[in-house]
């Protein structure tokens, strides 16, 4: 992945602890703000369907993986990274760069969860609790395909390569172990079918290259000047 000049890592300048603090009001922000934006449309849209509902064919893949709720506790382990690692960003202009980016992702996968809602495929739980109760509470049937369980893990992961550099071999490895798990645990709670995660990937990479690209620079230098 080739860095803009916005996106230099500043790994080896600027230490863990300042990172976390610098810009910390307007991370705070970003963290409540996009969160509310996002959650509201998101569980509406999840529970109501205003066209009709499809679904996809069960891929071997699918099938192999089964189906147990235990691994909930894995699934839900992504907001651990998804709200931790933007945390890394040291510019507003990074921070922008994300909204950008994420914005454009949750947009185009709400779009179709209300023009083409995909049903999915986990199966009648008779008496959920605690955190796959958690899970059915807010996180309805009609928001199939694309994951955007898969796309925000491959989006912020890829924010954060662009603005502190690829972490040292052991912490990558434990880090991919820990997505390709959360990724199978999508499939082992049948939130999602498996094209449901390739395309809430692709989707991903998309506007990650788009958040990045000149012409947001270009827009973000304008609008935020001075902002840093």
């Amino acid at each position: 992945m080739s860095m803009s000049k916005t996106s230099t890592p500043e790994k080896s300048s600027i230490n863990l602890p300042m990172r976390l603090r610098t810009c910390f009001a307007f991370k705070a922000t970003l963290l409540v703000g996009l969160t509310i934006l996002f959650c509201v449309p998101y569980i509406y849209l999840a529970h109501h369907a205003f066209f009709p509902v499809h679904d996809f064919t069960l891929s071997s893949i699918d099938k192999w993986a089964g189906f147990d709720t235990r691994w909930v506790w894995v699934y839900q382990s992504i907001y651990l990274l998804t709200g931790s690692l933007p945390w890394l960003a040291t510019h507003r202009t990074q921070l922008w760069n994300y909204v950008y980016g994420f914005s454009g992702l949750v947009i185009v996968c709400f779009a179709i969860y209300l023009f083409l809602p995909i049903k999915v495929p986990r199966p009648p739980v008779s008496n959920p609790t605690g955190m796959y109760a958690l899970l059915l509470f807010y996180d309805g049937p009609y928001n199939a395909f694309p994951s955007l369980h898969a796309g925000f893990l491959y989006y912020t992961f890829a924010f954060a390569v662009r603005v502190y550099g690829r972490p040292r071999l052991p912490i990558s490895i434990g880090l991919i172990t820990w997505a390709i798990l959360i990724l199978w645990a999508t499939l082992a709670t049948k939130e999602h079918y498996f094209v449901d995660l390739a395309a809430g990937i692709m989707l991903a990479a998309f506007f990650d290259a788009a958040a990045w690209s000149r012409i947001w620079r270009r827009i973000g230098s304008k609008s935020h000047e001075g902002s840093k």
